[in-house]
């Protein structure tokens, strides 16, 4: 079973070391803090899973995938599948085709177009390419892609991108394989999900991005636990910090 938990314990971690890509940290100015998330909030929370990594599942009105890998579980079928960047830990197409339906619509960023062209067969279905700043719509769900980059593992200008997605009355931000950087300053959304590189990385994405919750992932529950914390005495109150238990959907 999904356990989702919004998490004020006590921890005695400073420093999280993550695995896997790695960011430089960045000091943009923070935003402001938004008010308290609401019930309707929580309840939007409650229909996340994650899987692992940067691998989330929103079960809503649609249902939709963002960077897919380590399914596993009676997993729903694909209204739309999101997938930031081509690192094998994003891009898999054995996960993909455990969700691919007749009308799923796929959506890339454009680094990811080779990994497509030389899997798309396999695959069976058409992909869309999403560039930085530009929009689509798919059924009733907007999707923007933005820009993501760091210093090492995703380089700027190379076709990663972030995801800003609205769907039932809410606005994810997906922030893909990124440092953090002013202009995240303008993406308001209820949820954003972001990496955990290290601890001065994440708290640098924490602070400047003016989302009412923030889901940390690409990092262990644990470290995640350590963080949520750590930021809600850090940052404050206003914004909510929450810790995921990755695994499969278990009925």
């Amino acid at each position: 079973m999904k356990r989702t938990t919004s998490l004020f314990l006590l921890i005695s971690i400073l420093l999280v070391g993550v695995a896997g890509c790695t960011a430089a940290a960045a000091q943009p100015k923070p935003s402001p803090i938004p008010p308290t998330p609401t019930q309707y909030m929580q309840d939007a929370v409650s229909k996340l899973h994650w899987f692992g990594t940067s691998a989330i599942l929103y079960n809503g009105s649609r249902v939709i995938y963002f960077d897919p890998i380590s399914l596993d579980g009676p997993l729903p079928p694909a209204d739309l599948i999101l997938v930031t960047h081509s690192h094998s830990d994003h891009w898999s197409v054995a996960d993909l085709k455990k969700i691919i339906a007749p009308k799923t619509t796929l959506i890339i960023g454009p680094i990811v177009a080779n990994s497509y062209e030389a899997d798309k067969t396999n695959l069976g279905i058409p992909a869309t390419i999403l560039s930085e700043g530009q929009t689509t719509d798919v059924n009733g769900v907007s999707i923007q892609a933005v820009p993501a980059y760091d210093t090492i593992g995703h380089v700027k200008g190379s076709g990663g991108v972030g995801f800003l997605v609205k769907v039932d009355g809410l606005t994810f931000y997906n922030s893909g394989g990124t440092a953090a950087y002013p202009e995240m300053a303008n993406y308001k959304s209820d949820i954003a999900f972001i990496p955990v590189y290290s601890k001065d990385q994440a708290q640098a994405m924490a602070e400047i991005i003016p989302a009412r919750v923030i889901i940390f992932e690409h990092t262990s529950y644990y470290a995640a636990q350590a963080v949520s914390d750590l930021f809600t005495k850090s940052i404050g109150a206003g914004k909510i910090f929450v810790a995921m238990e990755a695994g499969p959907i278990i009925p």
